[in-house]
């Protein structure tokens, strides 16, 4: 239900109940007061009650025309008072679930936002959230210069090309994009390059060099350091930034 119709749906029961209390209070106040707590209370409806007249020609009484008491029967005059009481109760419930909550969460809303002015201040500069991809684009091309050197610093072609992929990781990491707890290195990895649209040839054969490191036995040679540096660039001049 949207925050529109719930506010509806609360106006239409405050107002019904607003009603039926107007109503059920006319009512009570048509039949007199109630003794339903405290004396013999009334007589049952349909008892005769006889009134005495004076017979003029000899004095006596006679039984009067009989009167039908019509008193409010005391179950109804309880039941009336029951009702009151629950509606008076429900009244208040809508008004603090509908009303004084709402009230309660502007409230803290506008104390949220005051303090976050007080400790910004009025003229602190607003952030801008980006897109994913923009964000990764950013952090791999603003990285790409110290990537490469480690690519081209590290003592063997192995470690070389085992940095060069977990960068990937780091720069993905700090954009804000983190990994999922099932996927692999590699899987985050291809995930954030795809994410950004690499060249997928250059990130498939780096991809493989970096399998070939970390997973093999033997050792790599400075032909594959360089077929990963030239992967490598090929990536950072692929991936541009998304307009």
């Amino acid at each position: 239900m949207t925050a529109r119709r719930s506010g509806a749906v609360a106006v239409a029961a405050v107002v019904a109940c607003a009603v039926l209390v107007i109503v059920l209070a006319a009512w009570a106040a048509s039949t007199g007061p109630s003794d339903v707590l405290n004396g013999t209370g009334p007589a049952p409806v349909g008892t005769p009650t006889v009134t005495e007249s004076i017979d003029p020609h000899g004095g006596a009484s006679v039984p009067a025309q009989e009167k039908v008491d019509k008193a409010t029967p005391g179950w109804v005059r309880t039941a009336a008072f029951l009702v009151n009481v629950a509606v008076a109760v429900l009244l208040v419930v809508l008004v603090v679930r509908y009303v004084g909550r709402p009230l309660a969460s502007w409230g803290a809303r506008r104390r949220r936002a005051r303090r976050r002015r007080r400790q910004g201040g009025a003229d602190a500069p607003e952030f801008t959230v980006l897109e994913p991809s923009r964000a990764v684009a950013q952090e791999m091309l603003a990285d790409a210069d110290a990537q490469r050197q480690e690519l081209l610093d590290a003592e063997t072609p192995r470690n070389a090309v085992v940095a060069c992929w977990h960068r990937f990781e780091t720069q993905a990491a700090a954009a804000g994009v983190g990994r999922h707890t099932w996927e692999t290195s590699s899987e985050y990895t291809m995930r954030v390059l795809d994410l950004v649209d690499a060249h997928e040839p250059a990130v498939s054969r780096l991809g493989a060099l970096y399998r070939e490191a970390r997973f093999s036995e033997h050792e790599l040679t400075e032909d594959d350091r360089r077929e990963a540096l030239t992967a490598l660039d090929t990536i950072h001049r692929s991936i541009g930034l998304p307009v």
